[in-house]
């Protein structure tokens, strides 16, 4: 849509309102964001917004050479959704009542140009974009709770399998469990134009699933059925109405898709029904439910060791229980490698297999292309699978410095799971990687406006707080996030390195003794004392603990290359011998 003739007034407000704009704070310190928006309002009002196109602006605003190819840096991509988010940001905050708006449509570069009180409607969701809500469990036993969640993911993968539909994934849909959806909020909240609800009871053999497709615009239910099966038959119950979803939704299926609807695997009702405890208790997190998980996910492969869901899940129980430091990698990797391997070989069409195993290459093995070839693999098999997305930015092309790719697999996994706080986190995360610090506080601030309980949100802040120097807030954010989580020991360790860096070294001292005590009979990663040692200026000491992690093969040390923690050592040629072990120079 071209602008409209603008006079010379409306030429010397729009200038204004940039200059007041890129004196912002949310401008003031990000020079290329701050050059983006200048060339696009410049251009644009100059009567050239069609020649706003991606490979100038990596060219003119990036620095990007004439060869620039914009397939396969994306540079352009990932800052337009920053920018789009900034601006956002600016208008819902200190911009509310700014007489004139920037705007930046989605996919486009050139912005619109209006007045505040010229606010247009917002574009409508695609009309093949689906919420699966958790399906209530009606049963007498609230423990069948895991019943009717497993039903509600196996239902979400079979959709995200499905080439042009758009489906939320379990992590934000399970956000809206327990309550009678409001429709017009959840069309809101997610940017959905359908919402599939539904109930399961279960009394003895018996299974009744009733499903309602509603239109979150009119509140219209487009379809409704009830089926009562006997317990054996849930597999084609799931399968019935993903099919009927896809005839009401008129999805244009291609190749191969038919196929995707069937369920992942049948398998025996018994190892079927030990699998969804053990998902049941892994989303919720804790270290009781990841123990639990890991026990129901082995009684599933002792009920039919043929069935490949059950050994991936087993490989996302050891991988959480090892990342938590609840297990040492020495015991737990092993076994974590051999059941998603035993997953792959059983269904090599199975992508929830792919992300651990991929987390395992580049995390344990050191084998970080390999472990990008396979999170490819599981996005190839589905992508609709956020995970995948989130992963593989986050755990592996951040971990390189590929930080605007890692970006943008970020910001796909959040378009899949729109409610999910550890997405946002990992977008924090990114900017603390490329120490944009102020970006990485707001971005925490901005989970705790829609989940104050997440304690990743507060620690992540802390952490920026601390590299910016700010070291009485970081303090008060990592004791705030120690207070949700408990004495998790990198917690403990972010502590106690603030403590060190602000002059207080008997606390700091402190920290180091508690780790030291909890360590014989509890694993507590090497890079806990590494950072509490950087802290104190202790470089050496660091090194020597970083060398010990290493000869463990740690997790915690993927982050060696890009961390801001280990700035202090970048120089140091034992420092530069880790990196060179580990894969990352």
């Amino acid at each position: 849509m071209a602008q409209p003739r603008l006079t010379p007034t409306q030429h010397s407000a729009i200038r204004a309102q940039l200059e007041k704009i890129l004196a912002h704070g949310l401008f003031a310190r990000s020079d290329r964001m701050a050059r983006f928006l200048r060339l696009a309002v410049d251009w644009t009002l100059e009567g050239k917004a069609g020649e706003l196109k991606e490979y100038l602006i990596g060219v003119e605003v990036f620095d990007r050479s004439a060869s620039y190819d914009p397939r396969v840096d994306p540079i352009v991509r990932v800052e337009a959704r920053r920018l789009r988010s900034k601006l956002k940001a600016y208008y819902e905050g200190d911009g509310c009542a700014d007489p004139i708006i920037f705007e930046f449509p989605a996919g486009g570069y050139a912005p619109q140009i209006r007045e505040s009180n010229d606010r247009p409607p917002s574009a409508p969701p695609a009309v093949n974009t689906v919420a699966v809500l958790p399906f209530a469990n009606l049963s007498a036993c609230a423990e069948n709770d895991y019943f009717s969640d497993g039903l509600t993911e196996e239902l979400i993968h079979a959709l995200t399998k499905l080439e042009g539909m758009r489906v939320v994934a379990w992590d934000s849909a399970a956000r809206l469990r327990g309550a009678e959806p409001d429709i017009p909020e959840v069309r809101r909240q997610l940017q959905v134009a359908n919402v599939l609800t539904g109930s399961v009871r279960i009394s003895g053999t018996s299974l009744r699933v009733r499903a309602q497709l509603i239109d979150t615009t009119t509140g219209v239910y487009l379809w409704s059925e009830t089926f009562d099966r006997q317990m054996q038959d849930v597999f084609a119950i799931q399968e019935e109405i993903a099919r009927n979803i896809v005839r009401t939704l008129r999805v244009q299926l291609a190749g191969g898709a038919e196929k995707a609807l069937a369920p992942r695997s049948r398998t025996s009702v018994s190892s079927y029904d030990y699998y969804l405890k053990g998902r049941y208790h892994w989303h919720r997190r804790t270290p009781d439910d990841l123990a639990f998980s890991r026990k129901y996910f082995q009684l599933a492969i002792e009920a039919d060791g043929k069935a490949a869901l059950p050994h991936a899940g087993l490989a996302d129980a050891y991988v959480l229980l090892v990342e938590y430091g609840l297990v040492r990698p020495a015991d737990g990797i092993p076994q974590a490698k051999a059941a998603a391997s035993r997953a792959i070989q059983l269904d090599p069409n199975l992508a929830e297999a792919y992300p651990s195993l991929a987390l395992l290459s580049s995390h344990y093995d050191w084998k970080w292309e390999d472990a990008e070839a396979l999170y490819r693999k599981a996005i190839a098999l589905n992508p609709g699978y956020a995970t995948a997305h989130h992963w593989l930015g986050v755990d592996c092309l951040a971990m390189v410095g590929r930080f605007e790719e890692a970006a943008e697999e970020n910001e796909i996994a959040l378009g899949l799971d729109p409610l999910s706080s550890i997405l946002y986190e990992g977008r924090a995360f990114i900017l603390l990687l490329k120490r944009e610090y102020e970006e990485a506080v707001r971005g925490c601030r901005e989970i705790l406006e829609f989940d104050p309980a997440f304690y990743k949100a507060y620690t992540s802040m802390g952490r920026a707080y601390a590299q910016m120097g700010k070291y009485v807030d970081a303090l008060s954010m990592l004791e705030k996030g120690r207070s949700l989580a408990g004495d998790v020991p990198n917690i403990l360790a972010a502590m106690g390195q603030v403590f060190g860096l602000s002059g207080d070294h008997a606390a700091a001292r402190g920290v180091l003794a508690q780790l030291q005590a909890r360590e014989p009979a509890t694993y507590v990663p090497s890079t806990c004392f590494a950072v509490v040692h950087l802290g104190l200026g202790e470089k050496e000491r660091a090194l020597d603990w970083l060398e010990k992690g290493c000869g463990q093969r740690e997790l915690s040390l993927a982050v060696l290359k890009v961390h801001p923690n280990y700035d202090p050592l970048r120089a140091e040629p034992r420092f530069q011998a880790l990196l060179k072990r580990l894969g990352l120079a």
